[in-house]
């Protein structure tokens, strides 16, 4: 399995920026209009991608079945798939979805969609993952709903079928999720079995966990959003309004922004204004001069040498001229011949 790849020209793995997903799903109301403008909403708000769910209620349920009235009221209208897929290009977003039967993926296709969004409803649908698995796109597979093994059948069956481009996200399908439940250390697993890259689908009503997950080395987070979470329907009482969606992805980048790097450095301002002592010329001295405690002294801050290396100076010879409360430098010392 790779443990990076590229989703419409952005890098996913390791040493790269998280990719967020604004995760619009039914939120649009049966409006073309309210799409568009959850589209503007994921763009202003910096998300890399906006996505939508694509699915019939004919292929999922019986008409005689209760949650067939519910998913046929929120279905997406797939003529609108062209316009919205344009419309998000429009605003320098990727337009994503995720597919519950080989119709929609067909769809998808034709739009020549950047990568497949597999819902956690769908990770063991054996049949639908090898088709798109064909498709050789990238793959971002949910995980809620799952055990471990369910996981490797998934990642398997896209290996089998032409796809070593996976996203394995974490993922609980619990609409809100209660924080404590979230697991965030499950990625660590999924890193040591698979070294695919990892991300978190969230469903908590706060921002820590995603935060978290950044802090174990998630590289793709997912969040929904609404316009309006009073609105009918439901997905919105949970999911974010814009200007929360917008704080939301501000603060993931901020998250990854201060993980560093796994190494101990001396920051540029804490050798100018750190209390550390370092050596200083005590007076003007010439080249060739001997540097000894009769012209150095230790003062603060360390902007040269620290104060450690005071043995290693004396006796040395300046390279050249030294004006007096000059930080001493090893560009100004030569050993003596």
């Amino acid at each position: 399995m790779l443990s990076k790849f590229e989703i419409d020209g952005k890098i996913v793995g390791d040493g790269y920026p998280p990719y967020v997903i604004a995760e619009a799903g039914s939120n649009f109301n049966q409006s073309l209009s309210t799409a568009k403008k959850l589209i503007d909403v994921a763009a202003d708000s910096k998300a890399d991608a906006v996505k939508f769910q694509l699915f019939s209620a004919d292929s999922l349920y019986p008409s005689t079945a209760p949650e067939y009235k519910l998913f046929k009221q929120v279905e997406l209208n797939r003529e609108w798939i062209p316009e919205l897929y344009a419309y998000a290009n429009s605003r320098n977003i990727t337009f994503l979805a995720s597919s519950f039967d080989k119709q929609s993926v067909d769809v998808l296709e034709n739009i020549d969609v950047a990568a497949h969004k597999i819902a956690s409803s769908e990770t063991t649908n054996a049949s639908l993952l090898a088709y798109i698995a064909s498709k050789q796109r990238p793959i971002i597979l949910s995980t809620g709903m799952c055990d471990l093994i369910d996981v490797q059948e998934a990642v398997n069956i896209c290996k089998n079928n032409g796809c070593d481009s996976i996203v394995i996200l974490q993922c609980s399908t619990i609409y809100p999720l209660p924080i404590e439940q979230a697991n965030i250390s499950v990625l660590s697993l999924y890193q040591e079995i698979f070294s695919t890259p990892v991300g978190f689908s969230d469903h908590t009503i706060s921002n820590v966990a995603s935060i978290t997950a950044i802090a174990k080395g998630a590289n793709i987070i997912e969040k929904h959003f609404t316009l309006d979470k009073t609105a009918d329907g439901p997905d919105h009482f949970y999911a974010l309004e814009p200007d929360e969606l917008e704080f939301f992805i501000s603060s993931i980048h901020d998250a990854y922004s201060a993980l560093g790097e796994p190494k101990k450095n001396l920051l540029i301002d804490e050798r100018k204004f750190g209390r550390r002592e370092g050596i200083y010329a005590s007076h003007d001295i010439k080249k060739g001069e001997k540097i000894s405690s009769d012209n150095i002294y230790v003062r603060r801050p360390a902007l040269g040498l620290r104060a450690r290396y005071i043995n290693t100076v004396n006796g040395m010879s300046a390279k050249k001229d030294i004006l007096a409360e000059t930080p001493i430098t090893w560009d100004y010392l030569e050993p003596n011949s």
